[in-house]
């Protein structure tokens, strides 16, 4: 068995996300970089996440599992970025190094639900507290015990840390 590879898919215009999770489903990994802008729209700033390389995201799959054949018909995909007609695969740590900048790390969650956490910032530093759940991407609620019971508190996930 070959060991998993990334490709280069190239997309139909903005439909990175729709390719990213088809191909999700079909059972390859998928790391689309994304960056947040902030840009006017209706009169108003709003901050949104865009790819980082428009049109292109990363696939990683063996090359005998049968999704490199499949690209071409997933909806939103288009194909494989090739030189001739091989196709292109990018060096792990290329990828590595972009999902740190990015923000991402290989999909694995930090904290998982009941885990012990404790507090790094803001008045309830140094309290350690149960990790709840995650609420997006940047901030986490907790359950922090004050004066008997145990209370919800939503923080940001920089403020969390090992007890």
């Amino acid at each position: 068995m070959n060991t998993p590879q990334w490709y280069v898919v190239l997309t139909k215009p903005k439909q990175e996300q729709l390719a990213a999770e088809r191909l999700q489903q079909q059972g390859g990994e998928v790391f689309l970089p994304l960056f947040e802008v902030e840009r006017m729209y209706k009169g108003k700033r709003c901050k949104r996440q865009e790819p980082l390389f428009p049109g292109y995201l990363f696939l990683q799959t063996d090359a005998d599992s049968g999704l490199l054949s499949k690209v071409r018909s997933t909806i939103g995909a288009r194909q494989l970025l090739t030189f001739g007609n091989q196709p292109v695969t990018v060096n792990n740590l290329l990828i590595n190094d972009l999902r740190q900048r990015c923000g991402v790390i290989h999909n694995v969650p930090l904290f998982k639900s009941g885990q012990k956490v404790s507090l790094r910032e803001g008045p309830f530093r140094n309290y350690e507290a149960i990790f709840k759940e995650y609420d997006g991407n940047e901030r986490a609620i907790i359950l922090l015990g004050l004066l008997g019971q145990q209370n919800e508190l939503v923080v940001e996930l920089s403020e969390l840390g090992e007890p």
